[in-house]
Order: structure tokens, then C-alpha cells, then sequence
């Protein structure tokens, strides 16, 4: 007789956490715990890491099975974010001693909200293992509220998704009536959100601090090796290249440029933004870099560049506007030239595990909440040139190893 599913996955939990905690055991390092001494990073070898995976994995396969199909669906309840949203707005963690204790009485007063409407919500909170309560009334630091405290870019991360994210979510649907075609940047589930017909960047630029906010959610985001530069200047042969001319279209503060530099010295590269970027970048000295001002929607004038590069920057637009901007190239184009995009590949449904699955799902929702923009796969990545001119030929894809992102390759063939 078979195994049932439920017992090969109890079966893999069983066997892959074993290795970890082996191996935790073996190297005398600690093991995971919510406590707020927990370790952040278990600093795993790759074999390791992968058991780690794995049984990660499973015991979500097992635990949505084992819920069964109703219960499944009650878990996307309403309130998850809601003891979030109150620790970001109210600074509740700091307020926390890191190493003692306080009370729900005190953190009402300080905060001036109602005793019984803040422990209502922390102790929601609290049932997600963010902070604990050792004894009643009492509050302390859980692993993961601890991170709130000692990451800043953690804590902006959660405060764009409570204060920027979540309410667009809310918005998307009613977006979809009101504007079904989903084609403009300042017509989204953000826009009803903030009240608004500015695009949502548009939006950040107006207020400094959301602004900055939002820069240090995508600093946590974006830390971690899947979005190394090393995948850009590794993953790609740039010595093709020679000493030509490399055009980086939205580059922002020109980090993926200077790496190239450091790596590719004979490279000329430069660094195109919108004028407030620019005013605040500066230039590295040594590295063969400059910065100019140009909207990437408006004619390109650097002609006969090697290769124009956009990095994370079409997954922010609706598919009209990437059409756009590839079509102002054009006319700058040589023979040969080529168009490098690093972006997420979105894989077919169902062949990546679910996991990691969700995620990506999850950032292609993001997309159409604030922007009508979205990830895309590989057909649709031939789509996109294919509709901005014939003439722009798919060369290939590469996903370098370990990277989140991949590397689309375009050449021009007048």
C-alpha cells in the first residue's frame, strides 16, 4: 500500500528538519526559537539550506491539506495586518524595552489610545508570535517584534505595506470597475486609496518622508543575494562589450553602474534619471561614470550606445508606456545594439514550488495595485518587443545562479 500524501510530507519534515537541527547541534550554534534573543540568520551551508527549504515546504503543503479547503480560505482573513498597522503608526516597538518588559496600561498612555482597543489588537498580534505576554497585562519582545526594533529598513518595509500597500489592496477590485482597462499609471487601486491622479511615484516625491519610507522598505526588500549587482556584472559578458558604450535608462543613484565599473573599467558608462535624481547622485571618482538627465519615455540622445540597459524598471509601468520607451530608443539605435532587461521571469502556473510561487504572485499583484503594471513570462517578454517594433530580435534569457532576477537579451537588426 502507498503512502498517503500527508504521511510523505510528515515523512520529509521529519527527515530534512533533523538534518538542521543536526547540524545546529553539531556546531554548537542556537537554535530558532521566538524568543527575542532568537537568531535572525541561521548562517546555513547550501546542502543545509536546502534541507531547511524543503522542510519548509512540506510543512505548508501539510498544514494547508490538513486544514482542508474551508479552512484554507479563512486563513486570508481581514485582520492580519491590522496589529501591524498599529505598531508602525504608534512606534510601538520602540516603546518596548528591548531587554525588559512594560505594560499594555503604560503603552496606552503614551500613545493615547483605548487600554482596552490596544490590548485587543496586540494580543491579535501577539497570536502571530509578533511580541508576547509573559504574564496578563504584561508585554515584551518577540523575535520577530525585536526586528521591528533593530532593522529600520524592517520597520519601513512594514509601515509602506500597512500605511501604502495595504490600502491600495483594498481598492483593487473597485480600480477594476471603475477603470477596467487597467492601462494607466495614475488610474489604480493607489490612486482611489490616496485620492489622487498622480502616479504613485509621483505621490512618493511629493511627501520626503513617505518617500524615504518607501526607499528603505525596498533596501529590506531588495537586501540578500538574490538581488546582488554581482548577478549583473557576473551574469552577462560584458568583455563582449570592450570599451563601448553601456547607457543604464533609470539607474537611479548609479549602484549598478559603478559595479560594472569597478569590474569593466574600459566600459563608458552612463547613468540616465529625471533632474531630482541626478541633483543627488555623485559621481565616483576613478570610475569611468557620468550621470544625465533623461526621461526614458522621450527620445534617446546617446546614438550607437553598445547596450541600454533597464534593470526593475518595466515591471513599474502598464504595457503601453514599455512600448513606449522602447520605441524612443529607436531612433539611437545601431545595428547590433543590444537591450538588456533584468526583471523577474514569472514561470508557468504550478512549476515552481508553492512557496516561492506565492511570493512572486503576490509581487505581481503589487504591481497592478499601484501602477496597472505588472511581472512578466517569458512570452510575454517576447510580446512586449515584438509589439514595439519587429525589427528588436530575442537573443535569449539567463537566470544567473542565485539571482531573483533574470537577464532578457535584445539586439537591434535594422
Amino acid at each position: 500500500m502507498s503512502q498517503s500524501r500527508i504521511a510523505e510530507l510528515a515523512s520529509a519534515v521529519a527527515q530534512h528538519t533533523q538534518r538542521v537541527d543536526c547540524y545546529l547541534a553539531e556546531n554548537n550554534l542556537p537554535h530558532p526559537s521566538f524568543d527575542a534573543d532568537s537568531p535572525v540568520e541561521l548562517g546555513l551551508p547550501a546542502d543545509i539550506e536546502g534541507s531547511r527549504i524543503a522542510a519548509l515546504q512540506a510543512t505548508q503543503e501539510l498544514n494547508d491539506l490538513l486544514q482542508g479547503p474551508r479552512g484554507l480560505v479563512f486563513n486570508l482573513q481581514h485582520n492580519v495586518l491590522v496589529p501591524l498597522q498599529l505598531i508602525s503608526r504608534f512606534d510601538i516597538a520602540n516603546k518596548v524595552p528591548v531587554h525588559g518588559e512594560t505594560t499594555f496600561e503604560a503603552l496606552a498612555a503614551s500613545t493615547g489610545v483605548d487600554h482596552g482597543a490596544l490590548g485587543t489588537i496586540l494580543r491579535h498580534g501577539i497570536a502571530y508570535r509578533i511580541f508576547k505576554e509573559p504574564r496578563p497585562g504584561v508585554i515584551a519582545h518577540s523575535a520577530a517584534s525585536r526586528q521591528m526594533v533593530e532593522d529600520p529598513r524592517f520597520a519601513s518595509w512594514i509601515a509602506s505595506n500597512v500605511d501604502d500597500m495595504w490600502p491600495a489592496a483594498e481598492k483593487v477590485v473597485d480600480a477594476l470597475t471603475k477603470w477596467p482597462t487597467a492601462a494607466e499609471p495614475n488610474q489604480t487601486a493607489f490612486s482611489l486609496a490616496n485620492r489622487t491622479d498622480l502616479p504613485f511615484y509621483s505621490v512618493l516625491e511629493q511627501n520626503p518622508e513617505r518617500a524615504r519610507r518607501f526607499g528603505g522598505a525596498m533596501s529590506f526588500f531588495t537586501t540578500g543575494d538574490g538581488y546582488s549587482l554581482r548577478h549583473l556584472t557576473d551574469g552577462y559578458p560584458w568583455e563582449k562589450i570592450s570599451s563601448g558604450t553601456v547607457v543604464d535608462l533609470g539607474g537611479s543613484h548609479g549602484d549598478a553602474a559603478f559595479a560594472l565599473a569597478r569590474k569593466y573599467p574600459h566600459l563608458n558608462l552612463v547613468v540616465q534619471e529625471l533632474p531630482q535624481v541626478v541633483a543627488n547622485a555623485k559621481e565616483e571618482e576613478g570610475l569611468n561614470v557620468r550621470f544625465m538627465v533623461h526621461d526614458l519615455f522621450q527620445e534617446q540622445p546617446i546614438h550607437g550606445a553598445d547596450a541600454y540597459i533597464y534593470r526593475w524598471i518595466f515591471h513599474n509601468w502598464p504595457e503601453k508606456y514599455c512600448i513606449q520607451a522602447l520605441r524612443s530608443l529607436i531612433p539611437a539605435l545601431k545595428q547590433g545594439s543590444r537591450v538588456l532587461v533584468m526583471e523577474f521571469l514569472m514561470p508557468p502556473p504550478g512549476t515552481l514550488p508553492n512557496d516561492v510561487d506565492r511570493k512572486l504572485r503576490s509581487m505581481d499583484l503589487t504591481m497592478l495595485e499601484i501602477g496597472n503594471a505588472k511581472e512578466r513570462d517569458l512570452g510575454e517578454w517576447k510580446a512586449l518587443f515584438g509589439k514595439a517594433d519587429s525589427r528588436f530580435v530575442f537573443r535569449g534569457v539567463e537566470q544567473p545562479p542565485g539571482s531573483s532576477l533574470s537577464i532578457i537579451e535584445v539586439t537591434w537588426d535594422d
